[in-house]
């Protein structure tokens, strides 16, 4: 398989941005950044959320204003991808857009997002313009994966235009350029930017040039990432919690946990906090306090202790 890069010119059909990477990359946070930036320029933007748990968390932080379609409880590249192809369809008959975002679950197959992207249905109408790829500099160098989740990785890389290194405010200065490398290794000719919290100069995806996909590979097995043992686990929370017992225990889970998220109270602070975890590190961002937000945890991982998870849960809010 091959991703070719090509100048088209101006058309009427609707761009298409798929935004891939692992879980906690980054994918969120860099949305919602290309959003304000399509606002300030006028145009008319769809999104579509994929989320592996029956929760949504992350569609939260979208504005109202933007059309939203969310894909819940599984992945584009597998049962999911027949709904996508539908949602997209969706979105081209009742609105009138300019380009539609499209994030995909972090155990997602690009090559299979694509396909749902390239419906005949809804192929006349859509422009797959841009693919981009978060990688999460710490855990590319260290690399501490299994070997299924490795080609995960590597495959997210390799089918992107447009790779962004990010959080590599997490390694050391000197080792940026090593990383660079290797990332080049798997995608010689994707345009790789370094970043710290998604912070990229928003004209590099606007203007990316059309990627097309051909020639599908024997080798892929679609249900691959079936086999990665992801699983989640959502636990609704009817009070606060303690911050500091739950950054400890966070700190010091033998699993592995991979990414958790999701809108809380603490005992510390009054309000609601939207949570992020992923690859040792905890951000805690106020929320809006006239928004409406369900207070709800999202653990994702591999062997998830299930009961483990719970007891801590019923721990910190009862400590």
């Amino acid at each position: 398989m091959t991703i070719r890069s090509r100048i088209y010119l101006k058309t009427n059909k609707i761009e298409i941005f798929i935004l891939s990477g692992f879980l906690g990359s980054g994918k969120s946070t860099l949305l919602a950044k290309l959003l304000d930036f399509e606002k300030q320029q006028g145009r008319q933007i769809g999104v579509i959320m994929n989320e592996m748990g029956q929760v949504s968390i992350d569609s939260k932080v979208i504005s109202n204003e933007v059309p939203l379609k969310e894909l819940l409880n599984g992945c584009i590249c597998c049962n999911l991808q027949g709904e996508l192809s539908l949602q997209l369809k969706t979105l081209i008959e009742e609105y009138e857009l300019d380009a539609i975002y499209i994030e995909s679950t972090g155990a997602a197959h690009l090559i299979e997002v694509v396909d749902a992207c390239t419906h005949p249905l809804i192929i006349h109408n859509l422009e797959i313009k841009g693919i981009i790829t978060l990688v999460n500099a710490k855990q590319w160098r260290d690399g501490k994966m299994s070997i299924r989740l490795k080609k995960l990785l590597k495959e997210q890389i390799k089918y992107a235009n447009i790779i962004i290194l990010n959080k590599i405010d997490t390694i050391e200065e000197g080792e940026l350029d090593s990383l660079i490398n290797s990332i080049r290794q798997v995608n010689p000719n994707g345009h790789i930017i370094p970043s710290t919290h998604a912070e990229i100069d928003p004209n590099i995806v606007s203007l990316s040039t059309v990627s097309t996909i051909e020639n599908r590979p024997k080798e892929l097995n679609v249900n691959e990432h079936a086999h990665l043992h992801l699983e989640t686990l959502a636990f609704p929370l009817n009070s606060p919690i303690h911050r500091i017992e739950f950054e400890k225990w966070l700190n010091t889970y033998s699993g592995q946990l991979y990414r958790a998220k999701g809108f809380i109270k603490l005992i510390e602070s009054p309000g609601i906090f939207l949570f992020n975890y992923s690859y040792g590190f905890s951000i805690f961002e106020r929320c809006k306090i006239n928004n409406s937000y369900p207070q709800t945890l999202v653990f994702i991982g591999e062997n998830l202790d299930h009961k483990e998870i719970e007891t801590m849960l019923l721990k910190i809010k009862s400590s």
